[in-house]
């Protein structure tokens, strides 16, 4: 639970307050990050700051579900103080004002030639989605936030307007919002104190602008081993990735150990290791005592040292640079990633300490206890829980929810170049991930139906299955629904089940009319991995598979998703 309750408030919006920017709309940059799960350089792009606004603080295109939020943020500073439905009501007047294209077009024309920022801002984003405002495919949305709960009188509105589809109003209320927050922010862990022992043996120390004190020593590895969260790897949790195992670097360092002869060349060898703390005490001679700590670079280094703790000796001692710093997240990530920059760490890993996937790992930790989210190399998912690699998450997030299968064969994409794209959507929650990813292994039971065999073990092949789902749920009612909202049909038993004898009849339809295709492009000769790759072959080629689709449906032959369901569910 986290207290939004006035005072805590302002402390949880000051990274998001600036000149002209009022607390509200602050509050509103911090729902949106951490709540709603858009990154902080689109949400500066949606919503206007400051006054005069209409009524509109910020408008998000939520194209997954076919809406156009529009959203109004307001604080309260008396904690008894409730929310009723004036505001409610004088918030859904606004909204009126972007249901038709003539009060769209007044809305705008309202605005007259702006002489103000926050005026600029709506202005433009108003014409930036006017065009989604005038399609029938989308509807408006009103979002409240509000660091207050809702009292009868609102509850009593909302539950009036409920049953009409053209009234979109939802309420993030205090109550809500402390159920609904995910923490992503990795903080230094509390631990006791350490000495390490120095005696004898210069050190530097530096300060650095007031913002951090840095010492550099070389450390013993029998005080190393000391650390508190070896056992359990807790000590590298802001570590970019954890132990990956005897690579050949890892020899390298057990054949150091191993050899007592080598201990006191052991600086010579090895670049060193990175400690940030909350304390550094360097008052008492030859020791300096820290507290609160973790090692955000050499994690396989201090790995290996303790797995062979019971043979290294003092004379082993280990480059260390240790960092005072305030528990400031994003001076620690920029710590930890600039301490790794130089080494062999993939994109992926420079990813893990994001807020986004901190808070999906820790949701899917919270919510579906059977399922472990892995983020980093290295992590161990506990035996007893099934593990989802989001690189594998972000794979089908790419093909089921953005419909690009054919960029699933770079990971480059999924981490660097569409990483927000994939990830930081409101609806990119632990149970979308772990829906989806159920819905992924249905459809591998469906794999040994496709012919020829050859296709059967491609990679690819998954993919495309999963993308023709997606599209036939994107024009069929009941697969609208679970495209919006996939774990509302899979943690509920019954439900799930019927849901999936509903997927393995289309899927077995489906691939009816793939293998078709296979066959019609020259069967085993046909170069299906090549045409993977191209947007516009691959396009080609599942518009054929689902006009066939389509064709035996419309003549009765097959029964449609939505068909099955409801004979499934009579």
């Amino acid at each position: 639970m986290i207290d939004i309750n006035y005072t805590n408030l302002l402390n949880l919006i000051q990274p998001y307050k600036i000149s002209g920017r009022t607390d509200s709309t602050a509050f509103l940059h911090w729902f949106l990050v951490n709540i709603y799960r858009l990154e902080r350089i689109e949400v500066d792009n949606i919503v206007c700051d400051g006054h005069g606004d209409k009524g509109i603080d910020g408008i998000y295109i939520n194209d997954n579900e076919g809406l156009i939020d529009v959203f109004q943020s307001k604080i309260v500073q008396n904690e008894s103080k409730t929310l009723g439905d004036t505001q409610l009501k004088e918030f859904l007047g606004s909204l009126q004002q972007l249901i038709t294209e003539d009060s769209i077009n007044g809305l705008i024309d309202s605005l007259g030639e702006p002489n103000t920022k926050n005026i600029i801002q709506l202005k433009n984003l108003l014409l930036e989605s006017k065009e989604y405002l005038q399609s029938p495919d989308y509807k408006v949305r009103g979002i409240f936030v509000t660091n207050t709960n809702k009292d009868d009188n609102a509850n009593n509105l909302l539950k009036t307007i409920s049953g009409d589809d053209n009234i979109l109003l939802e309420v993030w209320d205090k109550n809500l919002i402390s159920e609904m927050y995910v923490d992503s922010d990795k903080a230094i862990r509390a631990t006791s104190e350490l000495a390490f022992d120095v005696f004898g043996w210069d050190y530097s120390k530096y300060n650095v602008d007031n913002f951090a004190r840095v010492v550099i020593a070389a450390v013993k590895a029998t005080d190393i081993v000391k650390m508190e969260g070896l056992d359990n790897q807790k000590i590298f949790d802001l570590n970019l990735r954890k132990s990956l195992g005897k690579t050949k670097v890892n020899k390298d360092i057990y054949h150091s150990i191993e050899e007592e002869n080598e201990h006191k060349k052991f600086l010579l060898y090895h670049n060193g290791i990175t400690i940030i703390c909350g304390e550094l005490n360097t008052e008492i001679q030859g020791k300096i005592i820290i507290k609160d700590y973790a090692v955000v670079n050499g994690c396989q280094s201090v790995s290996c040292l303790y797995s062979k703790r019971d043979i290294i000796t003092d004379d082993l001692r280990i480059l260390t640079r240790i960092i005072e710093i305030k528990s400031d997240s994003e001076l620690i990530t920029k710590i930890t990633h600039n301490s790794n920059n130089q080494n062999g760490i993939k994109i992926r890993d420079f990813r893990s300490n994001t807020k986004t996937q901190v808070r999906l790992q820790r949701e899917i930790n919270e919510k579906y206890p059977d399922y472990f989210y892995q983020i980093k190399n290295g992590e161990k998912s506990p035996p007893d829980k099934m593990l989802i690699d989001n690189q594998l998450a972000g794979r089908i997030l790419l093909v089921f929810d953005l419909e690009e299968p054919w960029a699933v064969q770079g990971i480059k994409k999924i981490f660097e170049d569409s990483h927000s794209k994939i990830f930081s959507r409101p609806e990119v929650t632990g149970g979308r991930i772990v829906s989806l990813f159920k819905l992924y292994q249905q459809i591998q039971q469906d794999l040994p139906k496709i012919e020829p065999q050859l296709f059967q073990g491609y990679q690819i092949t998954r993919f495309l299955l999963l993308h023709l789902v997606s599209q036939v749920f994107k024009e069929d009612e009941i697969g609208k629904n679970f495209r919006a909202k996939p774990e509302d049909f899979l943690f509920h038993p019954s439900k799930e089940k019927k849901f999936f004898e509903c997927l393995h009849t289309i899927l077995g339809d489906l691939i009816i009319d793939l293998n078709g295709e296979f066959e019609d492009k020259g069967g085993e000769n046909y170069d299906f991995k090549t045409i993977y790759k191209s947007p516009k072959q691959l396009k080609e080629l599942t518009n054929e598979v689902l006009k066939s689709y389509k064709k035996v449906i419309q003549r009765g032959r097959v029964e449609s998703f939505t068909e099955l369901w409801r004979k499934n569910n009579e």
